[in-house]
């Protein structure tokens, strides 16, 4: 059997490895369009903050794959693919044959509409952390424009590195999607006590350099002057490929519990996918689905049930649950 997977994140990275365990003589490739292996997404904070050198965010180099028995292109990108004729045709003008194609195209970090907001400011591969990495290690001040997990995780890398930083988020609360009212209080009050200045209920309504610095004009009228901004506003399925071959697509590329798209021998697993209505966009998610699919076409599993997924804020001495027993003892 020829299996091609798009993609090497965790979902396509386990989807491989489980794959090569239970089936041998699989033929195996996956297209790597980075180039840098498996590599760790959800610690990038870390070394955002200088508490985790790079080397140690990548999980699986390409030849620590290829000793697996796993074909890798590294640094090469699917362009398109044929679900008739199962083809994958790559940037290098390579042209796969398939019998299984799996998609984990992953996503992207979203870039809302505010005036002069760039990809720059943005935080999701290694290139994105290695130019903010640069912008933090001169910066005395920073703003970053969300109060999600991910905007939260920021925020503390850069507190880490001694920069004073503004949180700027839209809700009028911390965590809206996981917490309660009172237990967002709890925390809003933790991350004031830690020196940050939160701005919360606020639109940003652009950003623009003004001598050397970046300036955040907020609904409220509230300026906020920085050396560098984050904009942390969640995640975007990247569906594109799946789009223009065919398949069925609303915010991610819509699948049964069996990962079947609506293309013949064609599958979506992680970020990329959505099934039972929901792109959960978290990496226990697509491990589990990676792992899950691998069982499914090697005839070791029927379906996949989507579990319900707890999300942590990952910031030492800040543990959700305990807000949560606190916010109910009050």
């Amino acid at each position: 059997m020829k299996i091609v997977i798009v993609g090497c994140g965790i979902a396509g990275f386990t989807a491989a490895k489980r794959l090569r365990e239970l089936d041998p003589r699989a033929e195996i490739s996956v297209i790597d369009r980075e180039g840098h292996g498996l590599y760790s997404r959800m610690r990038l904070p870390e070394t955002l903050a200088g508490t985790l050198p790079e080397t140690k965010l990548i999980l699986s180099s390409a030849a620590a794959m290829k000793s697996l028995g796993i074909a890798i292109f590294s640094g090469i990108s699917a362009l398109s693919f044929d679900s008739e004729k199962k083809t994958v045709t790559l940037s290098n003008g390579t042209v796969l044959p398939y019998d299984k194609l799996i998609l984990a195209l992953g996503a992207t970090a979203s870039l809302p509409p505010i005036e002069g907001a760039q990809p720059s400011m943005l935080l999701r591969s290694l290139e994105d952390l290695e130019r903010l990495v640069a912008a933090a290690e001169k910066a005395k001040t920073a703003t970053v424009i969300g109060g999600g997990l991910l905007g939260l995780e920021n925020a503390h890398a850069l507190l880490v590195r001694g920069i004073r930083v503004a949180i700027v988020e839209c809700m009028p609360r911390l965590l809206p999607k996981q917490l309660t009212e009172a237990e967002s209080k709890l925390l809003q009050e933790k991350f004031t006590e830690a020196g940050y200045q939160l701005c919360l209920g606020r639109k940003t309504l652009s950003i623009h350099t003004e001598s050397g610095l970046a300036v955040v004009t907020l609904d409220d009228g509230t300026v906020l002057r920085s050396d560098m901004v984050i904009i942390s506003a969640g995640i975007s399925p990247v569906t594109d490929l799946a789009k223009a071959a065919g398949a069925t697509v609303e915010r991610g590329i819509v699948v049964n519990s069996r990962f079947e798209t609506t293309l013949n021998d064609v599958y979506a697993i992680g970020d990329c996918a959505q099934i039972g209505g929901v792109s959960s966009g978290l990496w226990i998610a697509s491990k589990d689905q990676g792992a899950a699919l691998a069982e499914i076409l090697c005839g070791n599993k029927n379906s996949f049930e989507l579990p319900v997924y707890q999300p942590s804020l990952k910031i030492p001495g800040i543990k959700l649950n305990e807000i949560r027993t606190a916010a109910q003892n009050k």
